[in-house]
């Protein structure tokens, strides 16, 4: 009981600091004079309405794709492993290196010669890229669970078409809802692809935000526009806890009735998805590293690449403590899981508004920054972690409490090594999420302190042939660093069955 109160004090601790006193901050600005401009601009109703179109819109094609993608995994077939892995690879890529992706084959200098920047065909092939491996892992599940009941409904006489709808899409529903209201969080609120690939048009409320906070200096309609996004997202999450999945008899694969043939067509759809980190490869040169890596012009690609490491590996020392403490209270309280989910809902460009506000004096504290990462980063090392934990036999506690161990040291003697499977697995994610942080690092950028997604940013915003070649070389050495350390940490580990 102790040792989850401290794990409950020092979590709480934190997010009032780096979340609940700034975002409080921000709604004493918005609420008021602020409020009121925003409400009666149609230009803002106009960004928020295609917010939510962009989210709706990526959640229906990424759902349409992944549904017939989950029963075709249930499949046994050569490569199967390799190509879900491949289908999670692009939810751990940076934004600008999936910005830069589509650049290189869909954009001004493309390979395929077609320039389809600025329009909502690209967004939402990128929401797609970028969305799909998520919904396929939580829909690939249920769909091998699906199995015993939709064999069921065949012996009572349904035919295959009447068993998989009065059977299979009810079980199916609430995992489809699922996946869909996780896309829409992640695409209602986006900013670095709709920054880089959307241009003035289609920039979402998220963009619009960091555009009045960074060229206007408008904290109070920012701060109105932020907490619209808030109550939006606020909803969704809402009606996301609400869902509930049937409980389903885990099944096994089955046998594939032509395997060659369907590891080929799969494998073919995958290459067509991934196309823009081909080209984002084959648009690679080695010249454009050497320019970048000591550039007079730009951030040089060391301190780039050295501010990255630095930084990630700072933050994700506090965001270990932090997303143990979490999975710790949050396995037997609901009121702590969705606490602890609250970092999901607010956005970076957010957090960095928030802290611009609530504490001036820190501006340009490298402490700040640490503390914004490591709150975007622990919930999604909490949310691999607390599934273990939570199918913990109370028993196992017990037990090494009744033979004299404490708290402190039940918990690592005991739990800890039975779970780090999934805490190795949430440090992956944890870490692919730090090195592409975007949002919070250019509302508290110093120049000293850039990245390389910020670097790559900085040479985009420059006209002309060589920046956007450096740009190419930067994406393309992040989009193998964050795969290489993804793979590295999270080798082996949940499989998808």
């Amino acid at each position: 009981m102790g040792f989850s109160r401290l794990a409950g004090g020092l979590l709480l601790l934190f997010l009032a600091f780096a979340l609940l006193y700034p975002l409080f901050r921000i709604l004493l600005l918005g609420v008021g004079e602020g409020f009121a401009r925003a409400l009666e601009n149609p230009y803002y109703w106009e960004r928020y309405r295609w917010s939510l179109e962009y989210g709706l819109l990526s959640a229906l094609l990424t759902l349409a794709l992944a549904l017939p993608l989950a029963f075709a995994f249930r499949r046994r077939f050569p490569l199967r492993e390799a190509l879900l892995a491949l289908s999670t690879l692009p939810f751990v890529l940076p934004t600008p290196v999936v910005a830069l992706g589509f650049l290189a084959l869909l954009g001004p200098r493309g390979l395929l010669g077609v320039d389809l920047y600025g329009t909502k065909a690209l967004l939402l092939l990128a929401a797609v890229f970028y969305n799909l491996g998520l919904a396929l892992r939580l829909l690939l599940p249920v769909a091998l669970g699906l199995e015993g009941p939709l064999r069921a409904a065949r012996v009572l006489g349904a035919t295959p078409l009447r068993a998989f709808l009065r059977v299979g899409l009810p079980l199916l529903l609430p995992a489809l809802g699922a996946a869909g209201l996780l896309v829409f969080l992640y695409t209602f609120s986006a900013f670095g692809v709709p920054l880089l690939l959307g241009g003035a048009r289609y920039a979402t409320l998220e963009v619009e935000v960091y555009t009045l906070l960074a060229y206007r200096l408008a904290f109070p309609e920012a701060s109105a526009l932020m907490l619209l996004q808030l109550l939006t997202l606020a909803l969704a999450v809402f009606l996301y806890l609400r869902l509930r999945a049937y409980p389903l008899v885990p099944g096994e694969l089955l046998p594939a009735r032509w395997p060659l043939g369907l590891s080929l067509g799969l494998g073919l759809l995958f290459l067509l998805l991934y196309a823009p980190l081909l080209a984002l490869f084959l648009q690679a040169r080695p010249e454009a590293f050497a320019s970048a890596w000591a550039s007079a012009d730009f951030t040089p690609l060391a301190l780039a690449l050295a501010n990255s490491l630095r930084f990630t590996a700072l933050a994700l020392l506090l965001a270990l403590p932090l997303g143990v403490a979490y999975g710790v209270v949050a396995r037997r309280s609901g009121l702590w899981d969705l606490l602890g989910l609250f970092p999901l809902m607010v956005s970076p460009v957010a957090v960095g508004l928030g802290y611009l506000v609530a504490y001036p004096g820190l501006r340009g504290s490298l402490g700040l920054l640490l503390t914004a990462y490591a709150l975007l980063a622990y919930p999604l090392l909490a949310r691999a972690l607390l599934p273990a934990l939570r199918s913990l036999p109370p028993s196992l506690l017990q037990a090494a409490r009744v033979l004299g161990a404490t708290p402190w040291r039940a918990f690592l003697r005991v739990e800890l090594p039975l779970v780090l499977p999934a805490l190795q697995s949430g440090l992956a994610l944890a870490l692919a999420a730090l090195l592409g942080e975007f949002g919070a690092s250019l509302v508290l950028w110093r120049p000293e302190w850039t990245t390389l997604t910020l670097a790559i940013h900085e040479r985009l915003g420059r006209p002309g042939e060589a920046p956007f070649r450096e740009a190419v070389a930067l994406a393309s050495l992040l989009a193998l660093l964050s795969g290489l350390l993804f793979y590295l940490l999270d080798r082996g580990r949940g499989r998808w069955g």
